[in-house]
């Protein structure tokens, strides 16, 4: 709070601390030129910080404030002014929103009904269209980055977001946004386009009415690992707008929704009518004789697998007993072995059977391993978890953000089976986690 009170450019005074993060905070200022009052938002450097990282925070500032004034829409955020403080720090001065964001809504009221997400999500839809028209995929979609004022919604965070004519704003590898709320081509440092914002925005309109994100975990590295890997379980309090939100969540960029068919879906929503009551589909629907029929299939499928592997589970915890659960998973995580120059050091009951083993080795990193480190030790690993027996399928590495460690995905060929291994560089060793279930 000692900026309290501060002039910016000798114009902007700052009068009130609206909220603050780990790297920022956003003000409330006085334009004394133009006697209004405007939003100011702060960069914070922690002093430990190196000259590379303190630059690279102060061009992503730069960034928000470039990708968002060269966009001119009711729902995405003004950008009014870019000022440097004495410190050398870049401040942007934006348009104030009276209003709240669509994450402090839901911590304040829970789950929205589905009509009132779907003309939400209209809104942010033309404000993402607006953008993307213009060359700018924000790459960031998610509930605190969606203002509410009144009918109003307005888009803002431009901080990470990608322009098409400008190389310096993107950058090919990066792993940039939030985990619960990218889409698997982020997580796996692919680049992102339009089709990526719209997952996010399916992403969001899931949070808002089941109260929570569609893909979680324990971890970063967990989030990443769901996003890549798994289907989110049903919307259940979607209504009508459950196909919506499940055409938006599809692991292919191109088999999701496209703007102008998600655009005619939540209109339909909001106006009472939708088609059919169902999502636009890229193929022709089906005579209803035979959509119905196809329809029941995978009821029927879903619902045999569900009583085998039930009946399974039961069969075993009969034969064995529920304490023994853990014991077996333990010895199929043992079976699985070490790769050359891992030594297994401890194992731990992770919670409902679930069993982990940790292997150990040596590395000459030190305490600073760089990202290339851990992606060639998570390839290491990734390459022997391929030559072990009762492994399906294994998902490449996904790197977390701080470069440090990266969790792989895998599909044992029966259950129980080793599904995840995790990776973390330390200093001067490297953790392997197997874990089964």
């Amino acid at each position: 709070m000692n900026d309290l009170g501060r002039l910016l450019a000798h114009r902007y005074r700052l009068t009130d601390l609206l909220g603050q993060g780990g790297m920022g905070a956003v003000w409330r200022a006085r334009d004394e030129q133009l006697n209004r009052e405007v939003a100011v938002k702060e960069l914070r450097l922690p002093e430990h910080l190196s000259a590379a990282q303190r630059q690279t925070w102060i061009a992503r500032l730069d960034r928000e404030a470039r990708a968002a004034a060269r966009l001119k829409h009711p729902g995405i955020i003004t950008v009014h002014d870019l000022v440097v403080g004495d410190d050398e720090r870049p401040w942007i001065i934006m348009e104030l929103v009276h209003g709240r964001s669509l994450h402090d809504l839901l911590k304040a009221e829970g789950p929205l009904p589905p009509q009132r997400v779907a003309r939400i999500g209209l809104r942010i839809l033309d404000a993402l269209r607006a953008a993307h028209q213009a060359g700018v995929t924000h790459r960031d979609i998610k509930p605190a980055n969606v203002l509410l004022e009144g009918d109003r919604v307005v888009l803002t965070d431009f901080g990470i977001a990608a322009v098409d004519d400008d190389a310096t704003l993107t950058r090919s590898g990066e792993i940039m946004g939030t985990p619960a709320f990218m889409s698997p081509e982020q997580v796996r440092g692919l680049p992102a386009g339009p089709a990526s914002d719209l997952w996010s925005l399916g992403a969001t309109l899931y949070t808002a009415v089941e109260g929570r994100p569609p893909f979680g975990g324990s971890s970063t590295g967990a989030a990443f690992v769901a996003v890549a890997t798994e289907e989110p379980a049903t919307a259940v309090h979607a209504g009508l707008l459950e196909p919506v939100i499940s055409a938006l969540l599809r692991k292919d960029p191109a088999q999701r929704l496209t703007g102008d068919q998600l655009h005619a879906a939540l209109t339909g929503l909001v106006s009472g009518h939708p088609a059919h009551g169902q999502a636009p589909v890229h193929q022709p629907p089906p005579p209803p004789s035979t959509r119905r029929d196809r329809r029941l299939w995978p009821v029927l499928a879903v619902a045999a697998v569900t009583v085998v592997v039930a009946a399974a589970a039961f069969a075993f915890v009969f034969r064995t007993g529920a304490d023994s659960t853990y014991d077996h998973n333990l010895r199929i995580a043992k079976d699985l072995g070490a790769p050359s120059g891992y030594t297994r050091t401890s194992e731990k009951n992770t919670g409902g059977g679930r069993a982990q083993v940790t292997l150990t080795a040596e590395n000459t990193c030190g305490a600073g391993c760089p990202t290339s480190a851990t992606f060639a030790a998570c390839q290491t690993v990734n390459g022997w978890l391929k030559t072990r027996h009762g492994i399906a399928t294994v998902s490449p590495p996904v790197i977390a953000p701080d470069g440090r460690s990266c969790v792989i995905g895998i599909r044992p060929v029966r259950v129980p089976g080793v599904i995840k291994a995790e990776v973390v560089l330390q200093s001067g060793r490297t953790l392997l986690r197997i874990e089964a279930a």
